[in-house]
């Protein structure tokens, strides 16, 4: 049987099972952990088949579930994106990362991302309650996750539209990455060639200031 087959068939198992489970009413443990193996065999399903794919990456910087509060703020070069962490985020390790205390008696944690040579992105209309209707749900995005999109349509267009210029470059497109971010409330995307994280302690609007300081200067 080849890996197509295999993984299709150990997803019907699954899906046979959580229905199972469903018609009991059973909530337990057990029906979160074949969940979360339907998930991995969806994306292994669909990068055999060269499907356009949602990948959770090395990220270790989460987003405050209840309200994160995204902003975006862009110049069309640098994109930067700003957004709580919590204060009392239960997967934050603060311990581990450098925290810039930005003296606004305010004890929350915001994360400013900011993301190299980003070509384009977009921003909101998806929260966590429709995220299972977006076509990327069935192939591995996740709601509260930071992904890289393998297989991207996106970038295949926007390469495709910028081929007919003298001084395009495939191996420039191939490089770049497409990322997407879901929020409790929006989804944010964007294609750039890579990112930065800095972590700071202070109010959303004090690190705006500094994120709209940034571009301008």
């Amino acid at each position: 049987m080849d890996k197509i087959l295999l993984f299709e068939k150990q997803l019907e198992d699954i899906q046979n099972k959580l229905n199972e489970f469903e018609r009991q009413h059973i909530y337990n443990n057990d029906v979160y952990l074949l969940f979360e193996q339907k998930r991995k065999l969806q994306r292994q399903l669909s990068l055999e088949k060269g499907e356009e794919t949602a990948i959770l990456f090395d990220y270790p910087f989460p987003c405050d579930t209840g309200a994160p509060l995204p902003h975006v703020i862009s110049d069309g070069y640098k994109t930067l994106l700003i957004y709580y962490i919590g204060e009392n985020n239960p997967v934050w390790k603060a311990q581990t990362y450098k925290i810039t205390d930005l003296k606004t008696e305010h004890d929350d944690i915001t994360a400013l991302v900011e993301f190299n040579h980003c070509y384009c992105y977009r921003f909101g209309g998806i929260n966590d309650e429709v995220i299972s209707g977006h076509p990327l749900f069935e192939h591995g995005l996740e709601a509260y996750e930071a992904h890289i999109i393998e297989n991207s349509t996106w970038i295949q267009a926007q390469s495709k539209i910028n081929s007919i210029h003298g001084n395009y470059s495939q191996a420039l497109w191939d490089k770049r990455k497409h990322y997407i971010f879901t929020f409790h409330d929006d989804i944010f995307e964007c294609i750039a060639d890579g990112y930065k994280v800095e972590v700071f302690k202070g109010r959303i609007k004090t690190v705006y200031d500094e994120a709209t300081k940034r571009l301008f200067d």
